[in-house]
């Protein structure tokens, strides 16, 4: 592109085309304003939002690991180990609502900041607590930490990308792939480490490393305003709206439309979310109850080579959203869609009628292998 002071550029697609005005810098070299090549930010976003994801998805698999072998240490009752097991997903959904708020006051750069800050300081807590009581307040602190950067860090990706195909496979690499992961990850490390050393330590093991690099990128690394130097012209250029804008109307659609679009893409994200995290939960306490059913009386909580089958269940969330990603745009979203959900519905239908344990695993890894493979339609969209 040719140095210039003022060019225009309309394109049109289809029967009509709407010009907007982007502004963009003059260079001799210069690149398309719709290059899909990856920058040197979008490398650093990447990277930050995999190591933020990762350590996300290390905290929500946590209590489906130690949860068991808290409560046997701290001798509380089956009801008490129920909360906390779901407390940390109780407060991540209400961060989530209050991340909107912080986001827009102080901007996404100080929410996550806050976010990662105040995770390494409740693992912490988490890992020096006298009782049950104070426990349970830092596996609440830590979903309100986990909530502030959930939702954050997907907007901060979209308004520093360089173009929306960078969006897009970013999107599956941060949001769809490194949660599952960092789940798979702290199930290696329970088999590896949880028999060798105090949960208390394991907890500090498996949290904090992955919460200090992306401090250190968002304080030294992460430009979110370029300069631009005066010495430089700019350059008006009209072109129509990306792939992504043309998906929304240019007419304002009717609030009826609006509220039923939301509802039912929320109820998809609910079902969707209910099954992927509600197995966290249910397999270590499905192993456990047939345990008891044997009687083996030293043997009853989730221990040694038994987070092996965590691996596998976990790991089969991984396979199945890279599987998922190739599917995604080559078959149609309704039979996709239909499948994996009758899939799920059958495998849980199945557990229900009690197969034994080695049955109802490979059950619930089928469940959670499909699950993943829906879960990348959510992250992408």
């Amino acid at each position: 592109m040719e140095m210039s002071d003022e060019k225009e550029l309309t394109m049109k697609s289809g029967a009509a085309a709407t010009a907007i005005t982007v502004t963009m810098k003059s260079s001799s070299t210069g690149t398309s304003p719709q290059s899909n090549s990856w920058t040197k930010q979008d490398y650093l976003m990447v990277s930050l939002a995999v190591m933020i994801k990762i350590g996300d998805g290390v905290e929500a698999y946590l209590p489906g690991v130690i949860t068991q072998k808290v409560s046997f240490e701290l001798g509380i009752s089956d009801f008490q180990e129920g909360i906390l097991a779901v407390i940390l997903f109780l407060f991540w959904s209400i961060a989530v609502l209050v991340s909107l708020w912080t986001s827009e006051r102080f901007g996404e750069r100080v929410t996550l900041l806050l976010s990662l800050y105040l995770s390494i300081g409740f693992a912490i807590l988490c890992a020096v607590v006298p009782n049950y009581y104070t426990l349970l307040l830092s596996r609440a602190l830590t979903g309100i930490c986990i909530g502030l950067n959930d939702g954050t860090i997907g907007i901060f990706l979209a308004k520093l990308l360089s173009s929306k195909e960078v969006l897009t496979q970013s999107s599956f690499i941060a949001e769809g792939l490194a949660t599952p992961v960092g789940g798979a990850w702290v199930s290696v490390l329970g088999w590896l480490l949880l028999d060798l050393v105090n949960w208390r330590v394991f907890v500090l093991l498996t949290s904090i490393p992955l919460f200090v690099p992306p401090i250190i990128m968002l304080h030294f690394c992460i430009v979110e305003k370029p300069e631009r130097g005066e010495s430089e012209p700019v350059e008006e250029i009209n072109i129509v709206p990306t792939e992504t804008a043309s998906l929304v109307s240019t007419e304002p659609l009717s609030l009826l439309n609006f509220t039923n679009r939301v509802i039912k893409s929320s109820l998809f994200f609910f079902s969707n979310l209910c099954v992927g995290y509600g197995c966290i939960i249910l397999l270590p306490w499905l192993m456990r109850s047939y345990k008891k059913r044997l009687s083996l009386e030293n043997e009853e909580i989730v221990q040694g080579n038994d987070f092996l089958i965590l691996v596998a269940v976990n790991g089969a969330n991984v396979i199945g959203r890279l599987i998922g990603y190739f599917l995604w745009s080559r078959v149609k979203f309704l039979i996709l869609q239909f499948t994996v959900t009758a899939t799920i519905a059958l495998s849980y239908g199945l557990i229900l009628a009690d197969p034994g344990l080695i049955a109802s695993v490979v059950l619930l890894g089928l469940a959670k292998f499909c699950y993943s493979i829906q879960a990348v339609e959510v992250a992408i969209y």
